[in-house]
This record gives structure tokens, C-alpha cells and sequence, in this order.
């Protein structure tokens, strides 16, 4: 499970990718969301007398019409939902040299989008023309309003499809705002999703939902966030879904153990049945941890020194690693000879891995002595200080 999830939010609309294309840097007046196509073209050119001798759009042969296009990159050609496709890539890839350009080449892949949904094209490229539109719009009232109408033309997939984005732009401006404003976005997500059963694209709007509560540093609230997410999500028949929603689940669960018994099951690397129990009493680092991690990697050093210097104080670590090969993992562990006990399952990776929905790696869970939690992300300078208070200074040995 630990890398199934990034599949899954790769399967919804990159922010980042969409605040990176060039086109999208210069702002443009707004246009009405519900205006047609034609309208809005008169609206933005005045109708002029026509000069003597001179054809109308109507008049002009194709072949004139296409040496037109030719003058003006940003005239948008009459054609199959093919030929919009070939025509918007040649726009994107159009040198924009002033912020009027820009603002051109914004309403012509606008209106070639329209022109595509108007058409009712193929399933590929109805969803490349409204991915296409709903990235051009300028903000949410555009966008419910583009929602709106493709509901009533019957087509809700892509309806919610333009909500889905609608919410991941809310949640990406609440990131520094109050928690207040943060949880009535995080609010409207979880609504979204409890509407009906969500379906894959919507599985990186709840992750982010997620994220964006534990920025609040409430982690009950986080908690519940995730919890009311995999509710929705263990509605759906599909079984990808449904691990998707185990592992909400478990992320529920974990950021619900500050100050409660942390479970941990598996076998250890020789065979034998790892015994919980045995740590009473002590300190644990408790390390969700792999090979393949670079971060997992470079902070052995650190837990052996911490290891060194306050094992025999009652610190100790116990490993749980996330490989899917056990030799790699086994291999590994005698080349780095890693002193402390390391966790695995039967042929995969412990069930704890999944009952508490681990998929940043590395993820460290400080213990204390009565066997509660203390710390959900003890790493770096956290785990040095916190460590630090309850051993004090240690001698470095010999």
C-alpha cells in the first residue's frame, strides 16, 4: 500500500502544473459564464459598417478563410473536434509576446473548447476541451456557472469534474489563511463528496482535504476529516476505492493515537514473532521506514547515534519497514548493520503499515515509557529536543 496511493492522486488535475502554464499569467476581463459563444464575440468586437466591396465571414471561401488564420494565429478555424485538438496545441505552443497576446490566445483556446463541447465529441476529447475551459475561467462563479451548464446537457461526469477543480482552487488559497477559512473549504469538500459515491478523480481532492486539515495542527480534527472521507469513499462498489478508503481510514486512526496505545504487528527478520510487550517501560522510536526512501536512508545515522548514546538509558527503536521484497529489505539491514529490531509481515510489509494508513515515508512515532504515544512526527530537531528532555546530556561513547 505504501506506493498505491500516489497512482491515485495523480489521476486528478496538477495545481501546480495548471499555475505554471504561460498562458495563464495574464489576467483578462471577465466574461460572463452563461453567454454564448456568439454573443461574447460581439461583445468583445463591435459591429462595424462594412466597407464597401468587402466579404462577410459568411462570404469568405474556405481557402480565404484559411490565409486569414494564417495572418492571426488567434481565429478560430471551423472544423471537427480533431482539427480544435490540433488547432489548441498549435495555440499553446505559439510564442505570446505582449500581455495582449495573451489575452488573445485565452479566448481563442476558450472558444475552441466551447466549439469542442458543442460538438459532442469523443469521450477523450470532450475531457480535454472542458479540462481545457475550466482552467481558462477566472473564478468560482465562472466555474459553478460551466458546472451548471454541463448538468443540464446531461453531462454530470464533467460537471463534477469542473467542481472537483473548483474546490482543489479553494483549498490552494485557504493554505494561509485562518483555520477558519481552511475548514469551511475543507467543510465543502467533504460535502462534495458525501453527495454521491466518489469516483477515482475525486481521491486527490480528499487527500488534499486531508493535508490541508493537518496544517491546522489539530489532530482530531484531522482525524475526522479523514474519517468522514473514507465514509464516503467505502460507499462505491469499486475495490481500488475501497482500499483508498481503508487507507483514509488508517490515517484517521493514526493521527488519533496522541496519548493512546499504538499497535504493532508483524514478524522480525529471523522469523520469529514480534512481541509488543517486550518494550514496556521504555522509549520507542517507532520507524515506518524503507530502502527505496532517501530520506529513510540518510536518517540512519541519526538513530544509531541516538541508538549509541541512550540504549542503555531505556531508548530503543523498532523498525517497520515498507519493502516489497523482503530480500532487499534483509540484504540491507546486514550491509548497514542496523542494531535495533525491524518489522515485516508474513510475505509483505506489516499490517500496521496499512491499520494506520502510512504513506509518507518515512513516518516516526515516539513512545513513552507508559506506552503511549508522545510524539506523531518525531523527526529532526523534535525528536533530538524531546529525547534530549527525557534522558538529558549523554556522553558520546568510546
Amino acid at each position: 500500500m505504501c506506493g498505491e496511493i500516489r497512482g491515485l492522486w495523480l489521476m486528478v488535475p496538477c495545481l501546480a502544473a495548471l499555475a505554471a502554464w504561460p498562458l495563464m499569467a495574464a489576467e483578462e476581463k471577465k466574461e460572463p459564464a452563461d453567454a454564448p459563444a456568439a454573443e461574447k464575440t460581439n461583445q468583445e468586437k463591435p459591429t462595424e459598417e462594412k466597407p464597401s466591396g468587402e466579404k462577410t465571414t459568411e462570404e469568405k471561401t474556405s481557402e480565404e478563410k484559411k490565409e486569414e488564420e494564417k495572418v492571426d494565429p488567434f481565429i478560430v478555424p471551423e472544423g471537427t473536434p480533431e482539427e480544435l485538438v490540433e488547432y489548441i496545441d498549435k495555440v499553446r505552443k505559439t510564442p505570446l509576446e505582449n500581455p495582449q497576446m495573451v489575452v488573445k490566445a485565452r479566448r481563442a483556446l476558450r472558444r475552441a473548447a466551447e466549439h469542442i463541447i458543442a460538438a459532442q465529441p469523443e469521450e477523450k476529447q470532450m475531457t480535454h476541451a472542458v479540462q481545457l475551459k475550466m482552467q481558462l475561467l477566472g473564478d468560482q462563479e465562472q466555474l459553478a456557472g460551466f458546472a451548471e451548464e454541463l448538468k443540464e446537457d446531461g453531462h454530470e461526469k464533467y460537471a463534477r469534474m469542473v467542481r472537483n477543480f473548483g474546490l482543489q482552487i479553494e483549498l490552494a488559497k485557504t493554505e494561509r489563511q485562518d483555520p477558519r477559512n481552511q475548514k469551511k473549504a475543507i467543510g465543502d469538500v467533504l460535502r462534495f463528496l458525501e453527495e454521491s459515491p466518489p469516483e477515482q478523480a475525486d481521491s486527490g481532492l480528499a487527500l488534499m482535504a486531508g493535508k490541508m486539515a493537518e496544517l491546522t495542527g489539530d489532530n482530531q480534527y484531522a482525524s475526522e476529516v479523514y474519517r468522514s472521507a473514507a465514509k464516503a469513499f467505502a460507499a462505491g462498489k469499486d475495490e481500488k476505492l475501497a482500499e483508498f478508503a481503508r487507507t483514509l481510514a488508517g490515517t484517521s486512526r493514526r493521527l488519533a493515537l496522541l496519548g493512546n496505545e499504538i499497535r504493532i504487528e508483524g514478524r522480525l527478520l529471523d522469523g520469529g514473532t514480534f512481541d509488543w510487550s517486550k518494550y514496556a517501560g521504555k522509549v520507542v522510536l517507532v520507524d515506518f521506514w524503507s530502502t527505496w526512501s532517501g530520506s529513510s536512508v540518510a536518517d540512519l545515522s541519526k538513530m544509531k547515534k541516538y541508538y549509541d548514546r541512550y540504549h542503555d538509558k531505556g531508548f530503543d527503536i523498532v523498525g517497520i519497514s515498507c519493502d516489497q521484497r523482503l530480500a532487499d529489505l534483509e540484504k540491507f539491514v546486514k550491509k548497514r548493520d542496523i542494531p535495533w529490531a525491524i518489522v515485516y509481515g508474513k510475505d509483505k510489509p506489516s499490517p500496521s503499515v496499512a491499520y494506520y494508513g502510512v504513506t509518507d515515508i518515512p513516518t516516526k512515532i515516539l513512545v513513552g515509557r507508559d506506552g503511549k504515544v508522545m510524539l506523531l512526527n518525531a523527526r529532526g530537531l523534535k525528536l533530538k529536543e524531546e529525547l534530549l528532555k527525557l534522558f538529558g546530556p549523554a556522553e558520546k561513547k568510546k
